[in-house]
């Protein structure tokens, strides 16, 4: 129930950033891929998964009521649609981040769906199920699942962490690479990939062919997703 508290606050965050680009017709690629990781190894992985694995587990090993029975399905089964809705908002994502403004109305209607889940979800276990199902354990049973859940957090962020540094481990190339001029330096968008050519410019933003990404305005922004110019990196 404490994890639920910080989830409501995130929660709080997406459903304003739905009524903005409702309001605005543009999205935030970066808030929205915060969310997401948010959603997806906290309120999920971490969260949902402590659930799964371990209270849900040892739950089915008791004599459960019919009622509580119903609850615990109807869990499950909500947690299988929370990652339904978060897949459906991330390929809406990358759809605005390639150009296709019009996925916006999308992302904004399935970040609105998590915020209008999350909230009766979170009051389901709170109020209906988690207090009175620790009837069914004995004090001991419940220091046991404790100490679980603080070895799953654990092993969760390790796993996490260890596949980040995985994800950005480059072979060392057998030659170094050449440096560019930087004249004819490229640089890529983290958000979307979107790759600035000197050499092309962006004249639909007033930068002429010929333009070192060094004396773009600082303003600039990129031209698919939006994001600053802070959130590039040399090719």
């Amino acid at each position: 129930m404490i994890e639920h508290r910080l989830i409501e606050r995130m929660i709080k965050i997406v459903r304003d950033e739905a009524a903005n680009i409702e309001k605005t017709g543009k999205a935030d690629v970066l808030l929205i891929d915060t969310a997401v990781d948010f959603i997806r190894t906290y309120a999920d992985r971490c969260h949902h998964g402590k659930e799964e694995d371990i209270l849900f587990r040892d739950l089915r090993n008791k004599n459960l009521s019919s009622d509580h029975k119903r609850i615990l399905n109807e869990l499950i089964e909500e947690h299988v649609q929370a990652r339904s809705m978060t897949r459906a908002l991330v390929a809406a994502r990358d759809r605005y981040a390639k150009g296709d403004t019009g996925a916006a109305k999308d992302i904004a209607g399935f970040m609105k769906a998590l915020s209008d889940f999350y909230p009766v979800h979170i009051a389901k276990e709170d109020k209906d199920f988690f207090i009175p199902c620790m009837d069914y354990f004995t004090r001991q049973e419940q220091d046991k699942m404790l100490e679980e859940f603080d070895t799953f957090d654990k092993n969760l962020i390790h796993e996490k962490y260890t596949k980040v540094v995985e994800a950005n481990e480059k072979p060392i190339a057998a030659e170094p690479a050449k440096p560019q001029p930087l004249q004819s330096k490229k640089f890529k968008c983290r958000a979307c990939e979107f790759v600035y050519d000197p050499e092309k410019g962006d004249p639909e933003s007033g930068i002429e062919p010929g333009t070192p990404f060094k004396q773009i305005p600082d303003d600039w922004r990129c031209p698919l997703c939006g994001a600053g110019k802070s959130q590039f990196v040399p090719v």
